[in-house]
């Protein structure tokens, strides 16, 4: 037979639960999980550009032949580094695109 104190528990969990979910409904719970002490992870990156993008843009910036893509943080910023095999050079140039404006940051050898 469970216990009054397990009992009260689990029924105590599920209210967190619900109360977690109504405000991560209406977008608290960042606000509730600070008040605890607990960091929610905001620092997820938001792309208003694709990849796909991101690549064309950095193309268009450094001809060559694209090895991959990484999604990174630099000052402050979350960006595309496009890692481009430079057709004139043959060298190895890293093309950093702002992953909110499509805006060239420039570029890293």
């Amino acid at each position: 037979m469970e216990s009054s104190n397990s009992r009260f528990r689990k029924g105590a969990w599920s209210i967190v639960v619900v109360i977690v979910s109504i405000f991560t409904w209406f977008g608290l719970a960042g606000d509730l999980l600070a008040e605890v002490g607990i960091k929610p992870r905001l620092d997820q990156p938001v792309a208003k550009i694709s990849e796909e993008k991101a690549t064309e843009i950095a193309l268009k910036a450094v001809p060559g032949k694209v090895t991959s893509v990484e999604i990174e943080r630099k000052s402050g910023k979350n960006v595309y580094v496009v890692e481009i095999i430079e057709k004139s050079s043959g060298g190895e140039i890293d093309v950093l695109i702002d992953m909110k404006t499509g805006k060239v940051l420039g570029t890293e050898r």
